[in-house]
């Protein structure tokens, strides 16, 4: 695995590489503070940048299998269907795309209002 450089800017850790992006997505406004973070900046797990991705929403290609598990364990049915289409026609995991029922069952359960499964 290979071994990151971090820096702390403002008792935050960032990777080295990360720096520039960190620091245009929290610059002052013109005379005042910071804008507070938000939960996709907090939390690098549910990373969804939609400016990244043109606003096509979530790419599976260019997350982990626990990335894409994390995402579907949130996503209504039909985000968790075109999420598991694209995987399906990119990178073809065998851990996302056999446990595809599962998942979409998991989405109909969240929807009904049930308790719904772990992924």
């Amino acid at each position: 695995m290979p071994e990151h450089k971090m820096i702390t800017i403002d008792g935050i850790r960032v990777r080295a590489e990360d720096e520039a992006r960190y620091r245009r997505r929290t610059a002052p406004s013109e005379g005042g503070q910071a804008p507070p973070l938000t939960a996709a900046q907090a939390d690098p797990r549910a990373r969804a940048d939609e400016e990244e991705d043109g606003g096509e929403g979530f790419d599976p290609a260019e997350h982990t299998v626990l990335q894409v598990i994390a995402h579907l364990a949130e996503a209504d049915e039909g985000e968790t269907a075109r999420v598991l289409d694209a995987e399906a026609g990119g990178e073809k995991r065998k851990g996302l795309l056999e446990r595809r029922e599962e998942f979409l069952d998991e989405a109909r359960q969240r929807a009904a209002g049930g308790s719904g499964g772990g992924a």
